[in-house]
């Protein structure tokens, strides 16, 4: 019992202490005038896939932009007397990093709120669905493309937001059974229906939604000085607190990651530190191989990666996805190989589209790269559908790649 609190309160403390690192960075990085001004110009964007918040309000901006929405999805696991596990993190850091590029401190609100209103319809407690509410988040952009993007005002975009969060929570249900667990990203799948269903409707009254490119190129230096040391600091840290439990990272390697895998259960929080700093730095790794750009949503791509590294993520199953969507931009057989591995599409897929590690860690290392080399062309497509209103794109296509594969995959089992 004593260790285990212990460890509930070393989570906490770690959790915060990198929200609050990010926090005091930002601050560092731009006065308080231009920060105030950074959060201002965040708040009225549009926010669609893709807008780099750090070229709409600066670094700093976006620094502390995403750290606050990361304390608001800790303070909500807290009131709801969640402790910190393999999923919590996940959210946490996901929440975090979707706030450098769409996601802001009033936008998640009113999702949130919805979630709750569908909690209470159905007579359950808020924590039952509070990780439909947190992942759910992806579709603010629905919230500040009403508001602003159309014109039709704050009290409008909320109301968008709070029937998308009631709608959001039964669907994320019902969608898991599609997949099986095999794309970790499936509120992003359930975002990407929710996004494509309000994105119709709009049109119907001549409104409509498109996938923008707001791409910062000009903060490799900061951001590099920034996150490589995090991630470091992640791996070493956890070495230290587990000196006595390393054998137990081996637990972690073996698994194939399927939603939901919790590794701060099957190896302690300090391997599964240790996971989330060798992740961050694999996707870095990419990152400076094929000569990408540390910005808002690349960033988001290596958070996400981080986060996901308690709950599915290891560097054996996602592997072979990164280097089936790298093969997928330099194939000539490939229609996408006019695009570079560097570009914003291919290199968000490399990094996102590591939802589907589950494919590589249970059926093996081939299947893994095959199923990246795919996403790349799904995900390159299905954005028009939804119109850039879900945040987790990569999550809605890897949702449809795994469908199939597993789909295929365990009818020829049968029938063998």
């Amino acid at each position: 019992m004593g260790f285990a609190l212990a460890e509930d309160k070393t989570k906490d403390l770690v959790v915060v202490f990198y929200l609050l690192f990010l926090i005091t960075v930002g601050l560092f990085l731009q006065t308080p005038q231009e920060i105030f001004y950074g959060l201002k110009e965040i708040f009225i964007a549009p926010g669609m896939l893709i807008t780099d918040y750090m070229v709409v309000g600066g670094i700093g901006a976006a620094l502390v932009n995403g750290a606050l929405v990361g304390l608001i999805g800790f303070v909500l696991l807290k009131i709801n007397k969640i402790d910190l596990n393999g999923i919590s993190i996940a959210a946490i850091f996901t929440m975090v990093g979707f706030a450098l590029f769409g996601k802001n401190i009033w936008s998640v609100l009113p999702l949130i709120f919805g979630v709750y209103i569908y909690s209470r319809v159905m007579g359950k407690a808020f924590k039952t669905y509070i990780y439909s509410a947190l992942f759910g988040t992806a579709l603010a952009p629905l919230v500040t493309q009403a508001a602003f993007g159309y014109g039709w005002g704050v009290a409008a975009g909320i109301v968008v937001g709070v029937v998308a969060g009631f709608v959001i929570a039964p669907l994320a249900n019902h969608l898991l059974k599609a997949h099986a667990g095999y794309n970790i990203y499936n509120i992003g799948f359930t975002a990407g229906f929710v996004g494509m269903l309000f994105l119709n409707i709009f049109r119907t009254f001549g409104y409509n939604s498109e996938i923008v490119v707001i791409w910062g190129t000009e903060f490799n230096s900061t951001l590099r000085w920034i996150f490589l040391p995090m991630f470091v600091s992640m791996l070493l840290l956890g070495v230290i607190l587990g000196r006595d439990r390393r054998k137990d990272y081996r637990e972690i390697l073996k698994q194939s990651g399927t939603l939901i895998t919790d590794f701060v259960a099957l190896g302690g929080f300090a391997n599964t530190l240790v996971n989330m700093g060798i992740v961050g730095l694999m996707g870095s790794a990419y990152l400076e191989l094929v000569g990408g750009h540390y910005n808002g949503a690349t960033v988001g791509g290596l958070l996400t990666m981080v986060g996901f590294a308690a709950c599915g993520k290891h560097p054996v199953n996602i592997a072979p996805i990164m280097l089936g969507i790298w093969l997928g931009t330099s194939s000539k057989i490939q229609p996408l190989s006019v695009l570079q591995a560097s570009a914003p599409g291919p290199l968000l897929a490399a990094l996102f589209g590591t939802t589907l590690a589950p494919l590589a860690g249970r059926f093996g290392p081939l299947v893994g790269i095959i199923a990246g080399f795919v996403h790349l062309s799904i995900v390159s497509n299905v954005g028009i559908l939804h119109g850039g209103l879900n945040l987790y794109n990569n999550g809605f296509s890897g949702g449809l790649v795994a469908t199939i594969f597993v789909a295929v995959i365990n009818g020829l089992q049968k029938e063998k």
